[in-house]
């Protein structure tokens, strides 16, 4: 994984992976495009689906230092904590994803404490798919999604956690996952996940001032850094949005 992070241990990823799920988004068209104005802001990784990133040959291979992650499947597994979710339908395996030379493979984990099944699903695709990656020697990503009836910021922040637990015991090399709802649970996140966790940027929530707060406080709670998508590519200037949240990743100390 060592193109994914920087000297400091640390890394910035930009998600370009929506579209598997959600088709066409303005912002995503031009994949290469996009990418560069990400890697002008000084990314450290990107995150694509398989075509995509087939698309993206020249810019990768232009820019040899930057870490690539690559989706494996196609889930409607939204931002809100309450939302009923369906099944994920993992659309290619890690021995297809070798074929564009990724540093690691992604694939999501909803945890959803109201139904058992969709959980039980999921735990089956991130298992299969963390065997394949031991066989082949892949890093493997699981992006958490916990999901609760309950609007109680520290009831959510335990779904949250206990999700991100459950995706390191599956074989997660790297935790993507939301926020605590109680900013004040981030410690307790990364105290229970043994591996890199990493912050999901989600939907765009105020103003990059607010965004760049939050992300301050996860890497002083010891985050080892964020996936940023939407709050990037929906900007009028992403490469400055990347130059401020990779500022935030690689320059603030995290308590010890």
């Amino acid at each position: 994984m060592a193109r994914l992070f920087g000297v400091d241990g640390r890394t910035l990823i930009v998600g370009y992976d929506h579209s598997v799920s959600q088709g066409a988004i303005a912002g995503l068209n031009d994949i290469p495009s996009a990418a560069r104005k990400s890697i002008t802001g000084g990314v450290d990784g990107l995150q694509m689906g398989l075509h995509a990133a087939r698309w993206a040959t020249q810019v990768l291979a232009t820019h040899s230092h930057i870490g690539l992650v690559i989706r494996l499947d196609l889930s409607d597994a939204a931002d809100h904590s309450d939302q009923v979710r369906s099944s994920s339908i993992r659309w290619a395996g890690v021995e297809t994803a070798l074929a564009v030379n990724p540093d690691a493979v992604v694939v999501n984990l909803v945890y959803d404490e109201r139904d058992s099944s969709i959980t039980r699903q999921h735990t089956g695709v991130v298992g299969r798919t963390a065997t394949e990656c031991a066989r082949w020697g892949m890093p493997l990503m699981v992006e958490v999604l916990a999901k609760t009836g309950s609007l109680d910021p520290a009831a959510r922040s335990t779904a949250t956690i206990n999700g991100a637990r459950i995706a390191f015991e599956l074989g997660a090399d790297l935790v993507k996952v939301d926020f605590t709802a109680d900013r004040g649970a981030l410690p307790d996140l990364m105290a229970a996940v043994p591996v890199p966790v990493l912050i999901r940027g989600g939907a765009p929530a105020g103003s990059l001032s607010d965004t760049l707060n939050d992300l301050e406080l996860a890497m002083t709670a010891g985050a080892a850094g964020a996936v940023y998508g939407r709050t990037v590519w929906r900007d009028t200037d992403p490469a400055r949005v990347t130059r401020a949240l990779s500022k935030v990743v690689h320059e603030v100390d995290a308590d010890l």
